[in-house]
């Protein structure tokens, strides 16, 4: 009868620790004011957040680099110079005169056609803020992940060193009265003994608790970036919504979300289309490339005795470089015209048209590395995308799964925490009448106890995985 009594107490004690701390362990809200702003002020204070934002600014600012190839490049430009010539005396010899000369105007250059190499550089550098983008969000995601997890983690070790505390407090008072019947001789000394063992137990799991949610404050404020959760301008949620809502999406639909959606994803396979383009910029190095370059203004010189008179100045060049397959071809084709004026220099030309053209030969092996590295890298890039795809669409799966265990397993609880509750109810009449033992009573207690526990810890499975599987679809499943 003594050892039944010690055990109505360890039964007593269990119940009433697991119905407490049931709160917990419920649905997540996520119009909660104080995770709102954890969540802001984490976004404000994250580092990795601030570097990904400016390594969008970069991609956009090289997109806007690349984009100035499609216009010309003008140049205005000055010059002048002053020094001393030897012209031929008419007595043999020569004789020194100063000069000076001066020329300024507009030279511009201007591409005609090279391929796809300036548009494929464009999209490339475009696609290049697309991945600057797709990891912004993803760091952005991760954060609030984080956030999140780690706030809900903290309601629930709060809400069981809550009850545990409740527990203790009540351990504390039933100790005293176990020493009190043993000093009357009411229970014998192994009663006694087994009694205080499990106060230690009681005792143990509050100081781990206290240990563990101590931990967890300190993650959640290094995750958000604070120094004391009173930083927070609202008040922490007492309990969260036991509401179980199923998501409104089937597994093909999330399974499509993560094709569409997912950022490691369409990072893989922006990362393949530039792979991709490497090629093509390569390939268009085969094809001759054209360009034009002109200069209009004005141009002179003459003897420092005689005033400067600038005249009409204009030359036009029309040139194209060829890369054959790791030589080289460059030609030239040059237009000159100067209108006639005071001429310092007797060899100086009015009007001149020149051709040019140079063939290198192995100058340009680069091409071959360039083809090899760039068809690598395209077959890397895209394999990885693949790989990435069929992980992250298993990472859906069994997040999926979870989900429909973690559902079912929370309603058939509800269901059998009903039936406890009946139970229960009927069981307290019958004991008021004394024809039900205390203990028959303790151990309904404990039975019902453990209901709740099994539902809680599926309403906490049924949150984390719909959790991961927003996190990986970036999609609101419910």
């Amino acid at each position: 009868m003594k050892k039944m009594y010690t055990k109505s107490i360890g039964i007593f004690v269990s119940a009433l620790f697991l119905m407490t701390v049931f709160p917990s362990f419920s649905q997540a809200r996520f119009d909660d004011p104080f995770l709102q702003q954890l969540v802001k002020i984490a976004e404000a204070r994250d580092q990795k957040l601030v570097v990904a934002y400016e390594q969008i600014q970069l991609a956009e600012i090289r997109a806007i680099k690349a984009a100035r190839a499609f216009f010309p490049q003008i140049m205005l430009q000055h010059s002048s110079s002053k020094g001393t010539t030897a012209m031929a005396a008419s007595a043999g010899g020569f004789a020194a005169d100063e000069y000076n000369s001066q020329e300024y105007g507009v030279r511009a250059v201007q591409t005609l056609y090279e391929g796809y190499r300036t548009k494929g550089m464009y999209r490339y550098e475009t696609m290049m803020v697309d991945a600057a983008r797709f990891n912004y969000t993803k760091t952005r995601e991760e954060l609030l992940t984080r956030v999140k997890l780690a706030y809900f983690e903290y309601l629930t070790l709060n809400q069981e060193y809550k009850a545990l505390g409740k527990a203790f407090e009540i351990v504390e008072t039933l100790i005293i009265k176990i020493r009190n019947e043993y000093k009357a001789r009411a229970i014998s000394e192994l009663d006694m003994v087994e009694a205080e063992n499990f106060r230690d137990k009681v005792a143990d799991m509050l100081a781990s608790s206290q240990i563990n949610l101590g931990f967890t404050i300190k993650k959640l404020l290094d995750t958000v970036g604070i120094h004391s959760l009173d930083d927070i301008n609202a008040k922490a949620s007492e309990e969260l919504s036991d509401d179980i809502a199923e998501i409104t999406f089937t597994l093909h639909d999330i399974l499509s979300f993560v094709l569409s959606n997912n950022l490691d994803v369409q990072t893989a396979k922006v990362q393949a289309q530039m792979a991709d383009m490497r090629i093509r910029i390569n390939r268009s190095k085969i094809i001759p490339k054209f360009y034009v370059e002109g200069f209009y203004g004005k141009s002179g010189e003459a003897f420092t005795t005689e005033p400067l008179e600038l005249t009409t100045a204009w030359n036009v060049a029309l040139r194209m470089s060829w890369g054959l397959w790791g030589n080289s071809l460059e030609a030239s084709y040059n237009q000159e015209h100067t209108d006639p004026s005071t001429i310092v220099d007797a060899s100086k030309r009015i009007d001149t048209t020149s051709y040019d053209i140079k063939l290198s030969l192995l100058d340009d092996l680069g091409f071959f590395v360039d083809a090899k590295e760039s068809r690598v890298g395209f077959n890397q890039t895209s394999s990885e995308y693949v790989d990435v795809l069929k992980t992250r669409r298993l990472e859906v799966e069994k997040a999926y799964n979870e989900y429909l265990t973690s559902l079912n397993s929370a309603r058939t609880s509800r269901k059998e925490i009903t039936l406890r509750e009946r139970k229960l109810a009927l069981m307290r009449r019958k004991n008021e009448l004394y024809e039900v033992p205390t203990v028959n009573l303790m151990e309904e207690s404990w039975k019902y106890a453990e209901a709740i526990s099994a539902y809680a810890r599926a309403i906490f499975q049924n949150h984390s995985s719909v959790t991961e599987m927003e996190r990986l679809t970036l999609m609101p499943l419910r």
